[in-house]
């Protein structure tokens, strides 16, 4: 079993180096619940906006941390572009 198991991750081209499966799925989860943990937070500021950005922005981080970086200037650009204005 143990032959055939190497001789079918060969040929699928795995290779035993890099993060492991169960790493980023831990790496995913902690990002998540520290995401979880500032848009709570954001939650409790909802009169104090400096406060309640700052969370948003770190809740933003940590989900950037899985999905790959995405600016706020590339978030407004995505949204306005979408607008049609001066037409």
């Amino acid at each position: 079993m143990d032959a055939l198991r190497q001789a079918i991750l060969q040929a699928a081209g795995w290779r035993s180096h890099g993060e492991s499966v169960f790493l980023a799925r831990e790496r995913h989860l902690r990002a998540l619940q520290a995401a979880a943990r500032h848009l709570g937070s954001a939650a409790e500021h909802g009169g104090q906006w400096e406060l309640f950005a700052e969370e948003l922005r770190l809740a933003h981080q940590a989900l950037s941390s899985i999905t790959g970086e995405f600016t706020a200037d590339e978030l407004l650009g995505e949204i306005f572009s979408r607008f049609c204005i001066g037409k």
